[in-house]
């Protein structure tokens, strides 16, 4: 077993079409996730990166502590399961289980023991005298399971190994790959373009779109607490609903209402308690669940367009203003609700979620840092972070911290702040305290809180930073380690060049291991490939646009 770690890896095909950007995820040992996304958005790209199967334009990927970007498939200890099951048709089932282990030379005592157990593990013992013309698909799939079980690979890579089943099949191996986890608590990385394959099969899903990642999270925070539009429609059968409105401030509420006016609705204050009153009304779209529609004797009166009787839910079509296409609810099984009936719809406000109609982000979700002006900080505070600025002379506009940092009782920085609200995220809980100046932090934390409740908050100074008027973080904590330095980089095409003058140089090759732009200047961190000697430079920002997962660098040495 292994975990798996990428690192800002990018695939560029030749044509210049970007299949992957800048993915970076760690990969827990025994963690089973899933890339999920429409054709196209280079789920199995990534995939096979980690196979070895595509070349890396840029990157870096790891199996273990190995660093595997040069390693051939072969070497990489990984079993991969596709799509078509690849089998032998002259061979026995057994046969085709058996045959990497001869390739390898293991002896004939060791193939049968693991033959036998994989076979127990899929249960397909009665079928290996069989050859893969005698099976039926489902069994088919085993075999190329139980061909990948007996090696022991370090991971598990599946490239949609159960969209040539049918309907009833892919249930049951939905089924029997989740116990094959439990039961061998390997590895597994899983590609599927089916939804609910994988809110019913991850651990954490990944959800990708046009190359980038979109989300990571565990199936029901990306169903309950979506980062953006993408991620709300793309998870959840019927869809969500997204109408296009603004948020307004009446009184002492906060209301939605539609493009032309015609619908509105309450939104609860907590949702919004992050965002300051100067930026109302605010351009924005609101999402509902079918399931969260409500319909009854209140709301927005409409007709009934279409129903459709699915057993066990009813899904009723309608118009509200704000979206063009249909709204969908979705009904218990004994709606008697016809089409062309008027009826009057809602909904649950406390199951809504909002998205920044700029950028189609979530405005409900908790921000991940904390950002205060530099007049707010004690000043002996700003001068200890100010040690680890990259840059002097950038004159920084704020202190920035994350949220996951904030931890009850004082800290170097410490506040007090009431308790206003709270997001549940499974094991823990997001919650929203407003400070004295009446500014909200949110901080995530599996203790229980009431709200109204008043507690002391705090932040360690190491985990405090100084951010340029933009955002951008200015120090780091390894500022006492760098060589300043002022040569540039220069792009070949055997690789990227760190040039340092006249004298006499010698090319070696570097691994690039850390890559931090802190304003105009960026960390660069370097490991020799072959002593492993490592190199930290300060370099313009403005030099680092494209940098190759291999840095050839000349390094000065003395005459």
């Amino acid at each position: 077993m292994a975990s798996i770690r990428l690192e800002n890896v990018t695939k560029v095909y030749k044509a210049g079409v970007r299949a992957v950007s800048d993915f970076s995820l760690t990969i827990e040992d025994g963690e089973f996730i899933v890339f999920v996304g429409p054709s196209g958005c280079g789920k199995s790209t990534t995939l096979r990166m980690i196979a070895g199967l595509e070349d890396i334009t840029s990157g870096n990927v790891f199996i273990g502590d190995k660093y595997v970007n040069d390693l051939e498939p072969k070497d990489r200890n990984i079993a991969m399961v596709f799509q078509s099951y690849a089998l032998y048709p002259h061979m026995t089932v057994y046969d085709n289980m058996a045959y990497s282990l001869r390739c390898h030379h293991a002896k004939k005592e060791e193939i049968e023991e693991k033959v036998q157990k994989a076979a127990a593990i899929l249960g397909i013992q009665d079928l290996l005298k069989r050859t893969p013309r005698e099976l039926s698909g489902g069994q088919r799939q085993r075999v190329a399971l139980g061909r990948t079980i007996v090696r022991e690979p370090s991971a598990f890579l599946f490239d949609e190994p159960l969209s040539n089943l049918d309907a009833k099949l892919r249930v049951q191996m939905r089924a029997e790959i989740n116990k094959l986890h439990q039961d061998i608590r390997t590895t597994f990385v899983y590609v599927t373009h089916d939804q609910t394959e994988a809110m019913t099969m991850g651990d954490r899903i990944v959800v990708m779109k046009d190359g980038l990642i979109q989300q990571v999270d565990t199936p029901m925070n990306l169903y309950e607490h979506p980062a953006n539009v993408f991620v709300a429609t793309f998870l959840g059968s019927p869809q969500m609903n997204i109408l296009k409105g603004e948020i307004a401030i009446e009184g002492k509420k906060k209301v939605f209402k539609s493009e032309n006016g015609d619908f509105s609705t309450q939104i609860p204050d907590i949702d919004l308690c992050q965002i300051e009153e100067s930026r109302y009304p605010l351009q924005a779209y609101l999402g509902v669940r079918p399931a969260d529609v409500r319909i009854g004797d209140k709301g927005y009166e409409t007709k009934v367009e279409l129903v459709e009787r699915l057993g066990e839910q009813t899904l009723v079509y309608f118009h509200l203003p704000g979206r063009k296409e249909f709204v969908i609810a979705s009904l218990p099984s004994g709606s008697r609700l016809l089409e062309n009936d008027i009826v009057k719809v809602s909904f649950d406000i406390e199951k809504l979620h909002l998205f920044s109609a700029e950028d189609e982000t979530s405005l409900t979700n908790a921000v991940p840092y904390v950002k205060l002006g530099l007049d707010e900080v004690d000043s002996s505070l700003r001068e200890k972070v100010g040690k680890r600025l990259v840059d002097p002379s950038e004159a920084p506009h704020h202190l920035v911290f994350s949220a996951s940092e904030i931890r009850e009782g004082k800290g170097d920085l410490s506040f007090e702040a009431k308790i206003e609200g709270k997001k549940d995220y499974g094991e823990e809980s997001n919650y929203f305290a407003r400070l004295k100046d009446g500014k909200v932090v949110p901080f995530r934390t599996p203790k229980s809180y009431k709200i109204g409740e008043t507690l002391t908050l705090g932040v360690e100074e190491g985990k405090l930073n100084l951010a340029s008027e933009g955002g951008e973080r200015l120090t780091d904590d390894i500022v006492s380690e760098l060589e300043p330095h002022e040569a540039t980089l220069e792009f070949r095409p055997r690789g990227c060049f760190l040039s340092e003058g006249s004298l006499h140089n010698h090319e070696k090759a570097y691994q690039l291991v850390r890559l931090v732009k802190l304003g105009k200047k960026s960390i660069i961190e370097l490991k020799g490939k072959e002593k492993g000697e490592s190199l930290r430079y300060l370099v313009p920002s403005n030099d680092l646009t494209y940098v190759s997962m291999m840095v050839y660098m000349r390094k000065k040495l003395k005459a």
